[in-house]
């Protein structure tokens, strides 16, 4: 009975997991709207509208009210196909439409007049259109995330590439983001810590703010830190993110409590394919360059180091991959990312130290056979002994 206890338990796990999985749904707040009309204009009412998840064959049918319009909702990142249809008309399909993530898309259909089994069909990219907010955001998709480069495989990095944002991307001494000027709260992460510190902090600013009022959220759910605004605890892989949109104002009421840029994040998910990554980062100190400016000295001939020029010198390696696919064609699927970044270096830094002799204890030579006591001080592996008479 005993040794059937454990099966009996991984067995209702495995039932549980995948009860549950059906149930399971991100929480994705983009939609597509339109009107459907032929070619002089007039609106066409009761068209039936398909729209299809091409990744996943998910598919959503619906039919144009009294005005004309279509309206789906709840819309993942990902390529759709589209087709309208109606008795009289000809039917087209749009093969490839793109949408912008968490935010209302407009896309017009126009259904010329001809028999039903006429189909007019467009291949190439159609991207939707922001004509139904205000807002000033951009996008950085997966393909970007995967070939432009940002330190630590930090993907907040690239939210400066945003418009209506600022951030210098300036390093810090130890490679990390450096603040900001007039911000406080963490940096961004650091050549230590990766993207597994405790708290990660974007350095952009939006309309002239601090980044303390920025808010950042992954798959629609906030992971602000409690003590600092703006500041993530949570900061995923690149290899799991679908894409990254950073609002910079002008945002609805659903993204309130922060005044600043609104940085949304969106996972990856699985597909009707096995898809994967892996990857392995090397970072050395001999690939990584002098800075301009270390103080007096700076500006004299000589090599880099000679002239006192300091670089980060952590030596660390990052590596993992990512998998996805079905578990279920065209029902559930799966994905599953990895990134290890073990670390083992030293940072180096300047700065002004007092060093009066008032301050340093008065050390005398112990008299045997006194009772005496040690006191070791450790710094950077090397130890320091001293002997002194002990406390009557």
């Amino acid at each position: 009975m005993s040794s059937s206890t454990p099966k009996v338990k991984f067995l209702l796990l495995l039932v549980c997991t995948f009860c549950l999985s059906i149930l399971a749904h991100a929480q994705y707040r983009a939609s597509l709207r339109g009107t459907v009309a032929d070619t002089q204009g007039a609106v066409i009412s009761g068209a039936t509208v398909t729209l299809v998840n091409t990744d996943t064959n998910n598919t959503m049918v619906t039919t144009s009210d009294e005005n004309g319009i279509y309206q789906f909702n709840g819309l993942a990142p990902a390529p759709y196909k589209l087709s309208a249809e109606h008795e009289g008309f000809k039917k087209q399909e749009l093969e490839q439409v793109q949408i912008i993530p968490e935010q209302l898309n407009s896309l017009d259909l126009q259904l010329g007049i001809g028999g039903a089994s006429e189909t007019i069909t467009v291949s190439g990219t159609t991207m939707a259109l922001d004509t139904e907010t205000a807002t000033l955001s951009g996008t950085i998709n997966s393909n970007q995330i995967q070939h432009m480069p940002s330190f630590n495989r930090d993907v907040f990095q690239l939210a400066q590439l945003a418009p209506g944002v600022f951030g210098d991307a300036s390093q810090s001494g130890g490679g990390g983001s450096n603040r900001t000027p007039g911000n406080q709260g963490p940096n961004g992460s650091s050549g230590g810590s990766s993207i597994f510190g405790t708290e990660n902090g974007p350095q952009i600013q939006s309309a002239g703010g601090q980044y303390e009022n920025n808010g950042i959220s992954v798959d629609g759910i906030s992971t602000v830190s409690a003590v600092w605004g703006g500041t993530t605890i949570i900061t995923p892989s690149e290899d799991s993110v679908e894409d990254m949109k950073v609002v910079s104002n002008s945002y609805d009421a659903e993204n309130g409590r922060f005044s600043g840029a609104q940085i949304q994040v969106t996972s990856k998910s699985g597909t009707n394919q096995l898809h994967g990554s892996a990857f392995f980062k090397a970072s050395r100190p001999g690939l990584n360059a002098y800075q301009r400016w270390s103080g007096v000295g700076s500006n004299l001939a000589g090599t880099p180091k000679a002239r006192g020029l300091t670089r980060d010198n952590n030596q660390f390696n990052q590596y993992g991959g990512s998998l996805g696919g079905p578990i279920w064609k065209d029902k559930i699927f799966a994905f599953f990312d990895y990134e290890a970044s073990p670390l083992a270096s030293q940072s180096t830094a300047q700065g002004w130290y007092e060093r009066r002799s008032s301050t340093l204890p008065q050390l005398r030579p112990a008299v045997l056979p006194q009772n005496i006591f040690l006191s070791r001080v450790a710094l950077r592996q090397q130890a320091a002994l001293f002997l002194a008479p002990a406390h009557q």
